[in-house]
């Protein structure tokens, strides 16, 4: 991806964030040839399964060309492949001063590793991005952290992700923000759609519109009238 920036993550961070958000996809990728530039590979998610022809475009982008596979067929696929990879992804939506969707990949074999991934429309968004302070170590131009590599290869021996609680704290606030902004859009949605209930009710004649009913104020007894009743009882 030409215009996109990789940064590694914390475990920790990690598993925070997905444990609020949940995955997005399980994806369980098989290379069946090791020739760099035009990978040949077999991806596996919950109800489908691809044969993925990959390669990159004149302008470096990415280009995935996927040809559906009947279940069995990619299975026993797998079995002649020469590396394999698989991760859980999921996406946070830009919010908290982020202009792009963040992309987090967790892989779970070969190794344990996670990763962000951050598109951009051009090259010089991609240089004018202000990195979150949750984000680990760029790896943008490192190729042991491409799939293709990791499958193939493994991960790097003790990959270490440095962790502090400022970093512990923004992703806090991250995560609050988004369960926010998430409550205010559902109640939103729900208030929309009683008022368009209750038009339709009322357009039908199923329902009469409501009037407005003033309550009759309740009128105080004077002291002569509250004291009354106790004269009566005393003679």
């Amino acid at each position: 991806m030409k215009n996109a920036r990789r940064f590694l993550v914390s475990p920790c961070i990690a598993r925070l964030i997905s444990r609020e958000r949940g995955v997005d996809r399980q994806v369980v990728e098989g290379y069946l040839s090791s020739q760099p530039g035009k990978d040949q590979l077999i991806r596996l998610e919950a109800d489908q399964a691809h044969f993925v022809l990959s390669g990159q475009d004149p302008e470096g982008n990415l280009v995935e060309k996927l040809a559906p596979l009947p279940r069995e067929h990619s299975e026993a696929l797998f079995g002649l492949c020469v590396g394999q990879i698989s991760y859980d992804r999921l996406h946070l939506l830009p919010r908290a001063g982020l202009s792009h969707t963040i992309q987090l990949d967790r892989v779970v074999y070969p190794g344990s590793l996670d990763l962000i991934t951050v598109e951009f429309d051009n090259g010089p968004q991609a240089q004018a991005f202000e990195v979150p302070t949750w984000f680990g170590p760029e790896v943008t131009t490192e190729y042991t952290y491409e799939w293709r590599y990791i499958a193939l290869n493994g991960l790097q021996a003790n990959v270490e992700v440095p962790l502090s609680s400022q970093q512990v704290e923004a992703v806090l606030d991250l995560l609050d923000q988004s369960r926010q902004d998430t409550h205010t859009n559902n109640m939103s949605a729900a208030d929309e759609v009683i008022v368009a209930l209750s038009r339709s009710l009322e357009t039908s004649g199923l329902l009469k519109a409501t009037k407005e009913i003033t309550a009759p104020s309740e009128i105080q007894p004077t002291a002569e009238e509250f004291f009354e009743p106790m004269k009566v009882s005393a003679q």
